[in-house]
């Protein structure tokens, strides 16, 4: 869980402290990970999103990338363990593309 957490600073001071070690002469995907905040801890698979907006609200942005996101009316505090098992079931029913296209398009 992650509280008080901006994913817009979590990439600038990322993107601040590469300029300011002077490392890089090009910044990959892979280097910018590794100075977030998050950088020891893998990617959420599961972004589940409560109180029905359908939005990122600056959470976990850049790690967000391929999670897949599920959204719930329920807000926080009335989450059950039920509401929690809904969200894996549906979670479980997701094909994982991680930005490629699915070979069922690409045979269309």
């Amino acid at each position: 869980m992650c509280f008080d957490y901006s994913g817009q600073h979590d990439i600038i001071q990322a993107v601040n402290r590469i300029i300011k070690n002077n490392e890089y002469t090009e910044i990959t995907e892979e280097i910018l990970a590794k100075h977030l905040y998050t950088n020891d801890m893998p990617n959420p698979e599961l972004v589940i999103r409560t109180s029905g907006e359908h939005r990122l609200s600056n959470f976990l942005l850049w790690q967000s990338a391929y999670s897949e996101l599920y959204f719930t009316d329920t807000y926080w505090p009335d989450f059950s363990p039920q509401d929690l098992d809904t969200a894996i079931s549906w979670y479980k029913n997701r094909e994982r593309r991680f930005g490629k296209i699915s070979e069922q398009l690409t045979k269309e």
